[in-house]
Parts: C-alpha cells; sequence; structure tokens
C-alpha cells in the first residue's frame, strides 16, 4: 500500500459521496454510513436525533472514512480522519452546511419533474454535525497493485 498526501486526503474527501462514520454508542463501536461534505475543513453532515446523535453527545471523539474504488482496475483510496464532533448551533453556518450539502446532492435529489425528495433543508428534528479534522491518513493499493491488497480477497 501507498501512503497518501495529506492535499490527496483532502481531494479525497471533497470528492466522496458516502463516509462512515464511527461512534461509541453504549460502550460499544457503531459505524453508519453517512452522506457529508466538506466546509472550512470539516466533515458536514444531517442527521436525526437517535443512536448516532446520543452516541456523538455523549463521546464527541468520532473517527469518519471515505474510499474511491476503481472498478475496472482495482484500484482503492482510504481516508480516514479523527476528530471532536460537534453540533452545529450557528445559523450562519448551518445554513453554508445545508447549501454545500444541496449542491453536493442536487444531481441524485431528484427533481420536481422526477420522484425521489427535493427538500433536504432542515427540519425540525434535524441535527447539523461538524468533525474538526485533527488527524487524516491515507492509503492506496500503491502502484505495485498486489492480489492481497485487493478489495474482498479471501
Amino acid at each position: 500500500m501507498d501512503e497518501l498526501s495529506i492535499e490527496h486526503c483532502l481531494q479525497v474527501l471533497e470528492d466522496g459521496w458516502v463516509g462512515h462514520l464511527g461512534v461509541i454508542s453504549e460502550g460499544e463501536p457503531y459505524v453508519a454510513p453517512i452522506s457529508y461534505v466538506m466546509v472550512d475543513g470539516q466533515v458536514c453532515f444531517k442527521t436525526g436525533p437517535g443512536r448516532r446523535a446520543e452516541a456523538i453527545r455523549s463521546s464527541p471523539r468520532v473517527c469518519f472514512e471515505t474510499s474511491h474504488i476503481d472498478h475496472s482496475t482495482g484500484y482503492w483510496e482510504s481516508v480516514v480522519v479523527w476528530g471532536p464532533a460537534r453540533e452545529i448551533t450557528d445559523d450562519l453556518q448551518a445554513q453554508i452546511v445545508i447549501s454545500a450539502l444541496v449542491s453536493k446532492y442536487r444531481p441524485v435529489m431528484g427533481s420536481p419533474l422526477s420522484p425521489g425528495p427535493y427538500d433536504v433543508g432542515l427540519v425540525e428534528p434535524d441535527i447539523l454535525m461538524a468533525i474538526p479534522i485533527e488527524t487524516i491518513t491515507g492509503r492506496s493499493s500503491g502502484s505495485f497493485f498486489h492480489m492481497s491488497t485487493r478489495p474482498g480477497r479471501l
């Protein structure tokens, strides 16, 4: 495997569509997929009340991972960040994050002419979260791709 530069890690985060948020919930590890956006060097996402939000409130140190896989070659890149998640309560920052989420996911949200959700604004139970990046690491399958680094290997 090859290590990715911090700049490349940040680009993988910018380009990613789905990430995996790792939290501690009731003393146990819990990982959930999330849609996210990068705003001001932070991983930002929208969630609702429930296990994920409660876990973050009780133990804010989290990790987040996103990956890119080229299915035609098997080449992959993965980035992991750690930091203290926090709720976004400032109205201006919340508007910026919602706007960034809408802009990023607009191509897959549907339209008034096609089925699917169109209004992705913040509604009452929604919670916006941000993860300031304290630590970031990234790896790729490497330039000397080997069967042992291929995803799904036996």
